[in-house]
């Protein structure tokens, strides 16, 4: 069985914290081993109260660090190897335990998604993006024109969004993360990322994200 990744958006998840209990039964329901990457959420006010005074470099650190507090709150009650990695290296060596982990970013300049992206791409593993809202859209979620897509291919996604690398303040999906799906083909679904969807990711409404293909 691959490996499942989940890149579990901040904003949903910092949004449930009373559901903290409901999130670790759902990520320990699966049989296969899985990886959780969380973001920052409502901590990116501390990215925004920098911005005046730091660098992009600085405000990505901060970033990072942030997410890394919402991966040890999850830490808290799901059953996970103790140790969060900082590293690609650190995601291999975790990795071939064969125990779920939870971590935050990597390196500046990465969204959650980009971060979720590269350890899916690593371990050769299914991607799980647990969004705000359903899946993606046609144009802006809230445009009453709006049409949820099933299935995107990488090429309309970049179409769809921007990519936008400043810390805190990524779109649904950056054009890092498409990059990184497409060039290895990464199995990849968007879905609302409430602790009763995650259990069953492939059977709630959502949108597979399919890779373009090379010419």
């Amino acid at each position: 069985m691959k490996i499942k990744v989940f890149a579990l958006g901040g904003s949903v998840f910092t949004e449930n914290l009373d559901k903290l209990e409901e999130y670790a039964e759902a990520f320990e329901s699966f049989d296969e081993q899985i990886v959780i990457v969380t973001g920052a959420g409502k901590l990116k006010e501390n990215i925004l109260a920098a911005e005046e005074v730091g660098n992009q470099a600085e405000l990505d650190l901060i970033g990072i660090k942030a997410t890394r507090l919402n991966a040890q709150t999850l830490k808290t009650a799901i059953e996970s190897h103790s140790k969060t990695p900082q590293t690609p290296e650190e995601v291999q060596e975790v990795a071939s335990t064969g125990k779920n982990f939870v971590m935050g970013g990597l390196v500046p300049g990465y969204s959650t998604d980009a971060v979720a992206a590269t350890v899916a791409e690593l371990l050769d593993a299914e991607l799980y993006i647990a969004t705000s809202i359903h899946g993606v859209h046609s144009r802006d979620p809230d445009h009453p024109e709006a049409e949820k897509l099933d299935k995107v291919t990488t090429g309309k996604l970049r179409e769809i969004v921007s990519g936008n690398n400043q810390a805190g303040k990524h779109d649904l999906i950056d054009g890092t993360a498409i990059g990184i799906i497409e060039r290895s083909e990464i199995p990849t679904r968007v879905f609302r990322g409430i602790p009763e969807n995650i259990s069953k990711p492939e059977k709630v409404e959502g949108t597979d994200i399919v890779p373009t293909q090379k010419r």
